[in-house]
């Protein structure tokens, strides 16, 4: 008879079951959990890094932002000052193209008042006249008498005369003035009427 052979099974305590080693002590569960602890401090640590890199990239884009922003306000502090210099300056020269718009309005409203009054024109006419004529008639005066005789107390005489007529000229010219502005006055009172009718 031959003898029975039974074979050698290891123990339950040291079979893996399901892929599971029972057989782990706890020295080596501490040295995993300490294991997978470094590596959550660690990948804890790169994360915290990153987010310190990133924190500082982004302090240094908004510092940039608000250097930017603040030139653009000092650059539209200046054009804003700028534009209003510029509508002050042109309000000024609107005044002074509106002012200077009247006085060639009245110079031309007299000028035409003038041209259309005969005796003014005579006058005006008259008073450039006569210096050029006594001038003449100085020279001429002169041209006759060859010899000089009474030379000096008739140039003498000439010269008062000439003074008396530039005298009467500066009245005649004053006399003008006033009729134009009496004239102008007239016509503004005509033309207020005229807008009040």
């Amino acid at each position: 008879m031959i003898p029975y052979y039974q074979p050698h099974y290891p123990t339950a305590a040291a079979m893996p079951q399901y892929g599971i080693n029972f057989a782990v002590t706890p020295q080596d569960r501490r040295e995993k959990k300490r294991k997978i602890d470094a590596e959550y401090r660690q990948r804890c640590k790169v994360k915290k890094e990153d987010r310190e890199i990133e924190l500082q990239h982004l302090r240094e884009e908004n510092a940039q932002l608000k250097r930017e922003n603040q030139s653009c306000r000092e650059e539209n502090d200046s054009m804003a000052h700028k534009l209003r210099s510029k509508e002050v300056e042109i309000g000024n020269l609107k005044s002074e193209i509106c002012n200077s718009k009247k006085v060639i309005s009245n110079q031309e409203i007299l000028l035409d008042t003038l041209s259309q009054q005969p005796f003014l024109q005579q006058i005006m006419h008259g008073c450039n006249q006569l210096e050029v004529a006594l001038l003449e008639n100085e020279r001429n005066i002169l041209y006759q008498n060859a010899n000089w005789d009474g030379w000096e107390s008739e140039r003498k005489q000439l010269l008062d005369e000439i003074e008396k007529l530039k005298h009467r000229n500066v009245m005649l010219k004053m006399q003008n003035q006033v009729l134009g502005d009496k004239i102008l006055s007239q016509k503004d009172t005509e033309a207020s009427m005229r807008r009040i009718s």
